[in-house]
């Protein structure tokens, strides 16, 4: 019953989108924006950006190219560390039910899954998590959406809320509340 009301909202809000993108594309103004400026914005102590495109425009390329220039030192010297999850793959088989998970276990099991984080490298990474040092780019919301694991609701909903954050997404599949909110629409040689 559960998986039926979770398809009939889905449905719903991809209607929603459609209509919504199409009026946008008769009557809306976009811009362009730099990529170094995408925080600015952001009213709140935690920054939050979503990041909205239809399939195929790129979205999981600007999550892989933001990500390499934060890594070469070109963007966003203030985290010191940036974290890509592919949501995609927070499935039940890669964290099996009856654990509580926590972002410690997203980074292990998404990096660094044949071994195991020291004591020191972990308490190091809750430090930066407290400190508001690291910044999460969660791709592919759209494909998580519908089919989120029970086990990791909580570690997915605390990322999003108490951490610094990007989330892309189709537009028709999201619901959560982000102050600033981009579309892709393509990119320029720059």
């Amino acid at each position: 019953m559960k998986e039926r009301e979770k398809q009939k909202d889905f449905n719903l809000e991809k209607q929603h989108g459609e209509i919504i993108g199409t009026y946008e594309e008769i009557y809306g103004h976009k811009t362009s924006i730099d990529v170094e400026n995408i925080f600015q914005q952001c009213k709140d102590q935690i920054k939050k950006v979503l990041v909205l495109g239809r399939a195929g425009i790129g979205k999981s390329t600007f999550c892989q190219y933001v990500t390499y220039r934060w890594a070469k030192g070109e963007l966003w010297s203030e985290y010191k560390l940036v974290i890509l999850i592919h949501l995609r793959r927070l499935t039940d088989i890669r964290y099996p039910p009856g654990k509580k998970y926590s972002p410690i276990n997203l980074l292990e099991n998404e990096y660094f899954p044949y071994e195991d984080l020291s004591a020191e490298q972990i308490q190091h990474f809750k430090e930066l998590c407290k400190n508001h040092q690291v910044l999460w780019i969660l791709d592919g919301y759209d494909e998580f959406a519908q089919s989120i694991p029970e086990q990791l609701e909580d570690v997915f909903k605390h990322v999003r809320e108490a951490q610094h954050n990007i989330l892309t997404s189709r537009p028709y599949a999201i619901k959560s509340s982000y102050d600033v909110k981009l579309e892709i629409t393509g990119f320029t040689n720059d």
